[in-house]
């Protein structure tokens, strides 16, 4: 996969416009389109933007390879076995299901952790305070 397929890709993955996108970059999305086209080229310092945006390698950007993560250590404990275990077992429905979910409590344990001493309990009224200032995650696919 060419580095134009991959970042409308992951563009899409995440559910952003080229607007919005460009918006995060500090330019128009213009520059995107032509991204996606292949017509232009990012620079290095802006390559470097858009992996961290999209949590993937260089190397996975540009079509290198396909390792998103490859600093990711591998974890053999006991638990993350008995996960690796249950998700082989999903359907391909029912993994995006969850990797939605997983994205819901990673933004939820970021927002409890933006006011310290909050409980897990208090979590639903912090929720309820921060809906005015922040969209609400979506973990369920529509």
């Amino acid at each position: 996969m060419e580095f134009k397929d991959r970042l409308k890709a992951l563009r899409k993955e995440k559910k952003l416009t080229q607007v919005k996108l460009g918006e995060m970059l500090n330019y128009g999305y213009t520059a995107i389109a032509n991204y996606e086209s292949g017509r232009n080229q990012p620079s290095i310092s802006d390559l470097k933007k858009i992996a961290s945006i999209f949590n993937v390698s260089m190397d996975y950007l540009l079509g290198v390879n396909d390792i998103r993560y490859p600093y990711v250590i591998d974890d053999e404990t006991a638990a993350f076995n008995e996960f690796r275990r249950y998700y082989t077992l999903l359907e391909e429905d029912s993994k995006a299901d969850l990797l939605l979910h997983m994205e819901f409590l990673v933004e939820r344990q970021n927002r409890m952790k933006a006011i310290p001493d909050l409980k897990y309990e208090d979590y639903e009224l912090k929720n309820t305070i921060q809906k005015a200032a922040q969209k609400p995650v979506a973990y369920r696919k529509e």
